[in-house]
């Protein structure tokens, strides 16, 4: 195999064949670089980009061992054997390697061996792989302060990483962040590790302004400052003694802006020798800005919306206080109406009876008249007082859910409540089988009651009264239905059912205080459910009432 033309002394009429020139061709037009060496390690031939990337000239590497390439390795001595090894394989090693400035870099080379007039020769592909690396570093630094920010991990700790992210990337810099007070218009340590104390505690509370030092200014400016020898630079006259005792030279300082431009720190990397940015360096400072950036918005926003929580756990401890102060207050009126307001209508509809009992014969028809009505008021009166209590106590109430057998429920209410309907009120009770449900046995009992009683006091007019009881499986719920044929609703005033106190009908027809459906809605809703109704005057009423399904 050839490994260029240079290789093959030849008459200057001689051609190569086709396939040299291809190689020849491959060989020095490639985008990496290639060198060849013999078994001992001596270079015997390198490529265009080979010296390129070096820095050295072809001559100057014809005359040089691999060795003093590649660092660490050691003057090679025979490869019979490597050599034997790489005839049927190839090889990639991940090295470093030196210019001829004394830099170093990370290469992968790929090696491959060939025969040249029966000695091994072995041709390496060297990759420069610093870019790569640093995208790999990079990526790996980010994704673990990421994680960082998305934990309870103080902002103090996650700059601290920032800094040491960008400090990994470029091994010979030294990183810092400032903070900026608006109050003060000052710039605050925030994260400075390998920085020493004593120069951490000197800038700490620096102003912001032109001309000092590179953060002050590029605080005050808004814009990068890159001071390449603080020995010569005006902005660090006052502290370029302070820089020499920390043992740096340069300092080249982004401000860190918000997304509303607004002024939030700086991010700095030194280097310990005058030293001008070249464009990975100012991707580099640009880049550590964003993300510190990133990094202190994220637990401003955390904090504000922290705050704001606890401002609302505040307020709801607050209101619950207020709420139990409130229940207390309407316990303490509850008992007062429940025996201060009864003694009173007792009273009065006692004295009213003995009236009649005891002095019917002196009163004339429209006295008799005017007392049954102050009788029949005062215990409409003690009925509604009961109603408002039961209401108010209602959500107070425990709710204590058990299995409900809804067809006995039914059951036992309609067989009470027929015993105190009139003995010439016939009614047709048609109860299906129900679904059983899970609630609380005396609040449901207290619905179907109110279901049921509606249902006999409003067909009560009706020839034969009729009530079917009926329960159906809907969208994760159980719904009874109760129906009768009795004196029915105007669908429009539907809405005004379930109201405290709304009344579709008046008192001389039926009887009622108005919160019986109240108390409905509110229990029903308490288990989760939801009440219904439909009617047509005249022809009956159909309520309903949802169970979840648990």
């Amino acid at each position: 195999m050839i490994t260029s033309e240079s290789q093959f002394p030849r008459s200057a009429n001689e051609k190569l064949p086709k396939g040299q020139e291809q190689y020849i061709a491959y060989f020095e037009d490639n985008s990496d670089g290639i060198l060849v060496h013999d078994d001992q390690g001596n270079l015997t031939d390198a490529n265009i980009e080979a010296c390129r990337v070096l820095g050295y000239t072809k001559e100057e590497l014809l005359r040089m061992n691999i060795a003093e390439l590649e660092v660490g390795l050691e003057i090679i001595t025979t490869q019979t054997d490597w050599a034997g090894f790489l005839k049927e394989n190839s090889l990639i090693l991940q090295r470093d390697f030196r210019k001829k400035d004394g830099a170093t870099f990370p290469v992968e080379i790929h090696y491959r061996s060939f025969d040249k007039d029966g000695s091994a020769l072995y041709e390496c592909t060297i990759k420069d792989v610093t870019e790569r690396n640093l995208l790999r570093m990079r990526e790996r630094n980010r994704a673990h302060i990421l994680e960082q920010l998305a934990g309870d991990i103080d902002i103090f700790t996650i700059m601290q990483s920032i800094v040491q992210s960008i400090e990994e990337e470029d091994a010979t810099s030294i990183c810092t962040i400032l903070l900026y007070d608006k109050a003060t218009n000052t710039l605050g340590t925030g994260a400075a590790p390998n920085m020493p104390d004593f120069y951490n505690e000197a800038i700490d509370g620096i102003s912001v302004g032109d001309g000092i030092g590179s953060c002050g200014s590029a605080a005050f400016f808004k814009k990068l400052i890159c001071v390449d020898n603080i020995g010569t630079h005006p902005y660090w006259v006052d502290f370029k003694e302070l820089a020499f005792k920390a043992g740096v030279q340069s300092c080249w300082s982004q401000p860190i802006l918000s997304s509303t431009n607004e002024m939030v720190g700086t991010f700095a990397i030194y280097h310990r020798e005058p030293r001008t940015p070249n464009e990975t360096d100012l991707a580099r400072i640009a880049y550590g800005a964003r993300f510190a950036n990133l990094a202190i918005e994220n637990r401003r926003i955390r904090a504000e919306i922290l705050e704001h929580k606890n401002h609302l756990e505040q307020l709801v401890t607050e209101r619950t206080e207020a709420l139990i102060h409130a229940n207390e207050e309407l316990e303490a009126f509850s008992y007062s109406v429940s025996h201060d307001l009864r003694a009173p209508l007792r009273a009065i509809a006692g004295f009213s009876n003995i009236m009649l009992e005891d002095y019917s014969d002196k009163l004339d028809a429209d006295g008799q008249k005017t007392l049954n009505t102050i009788v029949h008021n005062a215990l409409r009166m003690g009925m509604l007082i009961d109603d408002i209590l039961s209401f108010s106590k209602l959500s107070r109430a425990e709710k204590i859910n058990t299995s409900l057998d809804m067809k006995a429920i039914f059951r036992n209410v309609f067989d009470e409540l027929i015993r105190q309907e009139p003995a010439g009120h016939k009614v047709v009770f048609e109860l299906g089988e129900l679904t059983p449900s899970i609630g609380d046995q005396a609040m449901i009992t207290q619905v179907v009651t109110n279901f049921i009683s509606n249902a006999l006091k409003y067909s009560r007019n009706t020839a034969e009264t009729k009530i079917i009881v009926t329960s159906t499986i809907a969208n994760g719920s159980t719904i009874y239905a109760v129906k009768d044929n009795g004196a029915g609703f105007d669908e429009k005033y539907r809405n005004k059912l379930f109201k405290i106190f709304s009344r579709l009908h008046n008192d001389k027809d039926f009887e009622g205080t108005g919160i019986g459906l109240s108390i409905v809605k509110k229990v029903i809703e308490r288990h989760g459910g939801a009440v219904t109704a439909e009617g047509v005057l005249g022809e009956g009423a159909t309520f309903s009432f949802s169970l979840p399904i648990v």
